[in-house]
């Protein structure tokens, strides 16, 4: 039994993963400022790091976000990008197993939304400054702050949706 159950939460991580993979590569949308743009990869982070145990959901938001930035042609940031996603979950990831929950949806999710909407700006934005300059990161402040409130508004409806279908109830029976 432990070997299945051991199975079931690779098997979820991967398919977390390329959830995330496709959400962020695919289902995007131009913010107009600098190379960002508004994805729903951040919200199923969220989403994954409410429903998958510690360490599987920081593994699936650290590859799906690396991943997805080297399949865009973007492979200078996928380092950055795995840290700073690995910090998006991790937020969720502590009060999703402090509090447990049948539900994805409650205050303290809603808050971390914030939590990991701060992340993401200051951690793109360092990056930003590492990879190239001060001036280019103030330039993508505006598209990451878009970003990160979208990322929250997304989880909030997908959640509040997966919650009228017990959805993390039926992932957590395997995990």
């Amino acid at each position: 039994m432990r070997n299945k159950k051991s199975l079931l939460k690779i098997t979820y991580t991967a398919i977390f993963t390329a959830i995330i993979v496709l959400a962020i590569s695919v289902i995007k949308f131009s913010t107009g400022f600098g190379e960002g743009y508004i994805h729903l990869g951040d919200s199923i982070i969220y989403l994954t790091a409410c429903v998958l145990p510690f360490p599987y959901c920081i593994i699936a938001s650290a590859l799906g976000g690396g991943l997805a930035d080297i399949l865009s042609g973007f492979a200078v940031w996928s380092v950055p990008t795995a840290i700073i996603k690995t910090l998006n979950a991790l937020p969720f990831a502590i009060i999703c197993k402090k509090y447990k929950s049948n539900k994805i949806l409650c205050k303290k999710t809603i808050l971390m939304t914030v939590v990991s909407g701060i992340i993401t700006i200051l951690g793109y934005f360092v990056a930003e400054c590492i990879l190239y300059s001060a001036a280019s990161a103030t330039l993508s402040l505006i598209g990451n702050w878009v970003q990160a409130v979208a990322s929250g508004i997304i989880f909030i409806i997908m959640a509040t949706a997966l919650d009228k279908i017990n959805f993390k109830t039926k992932i957590s029976k395997g995990v």
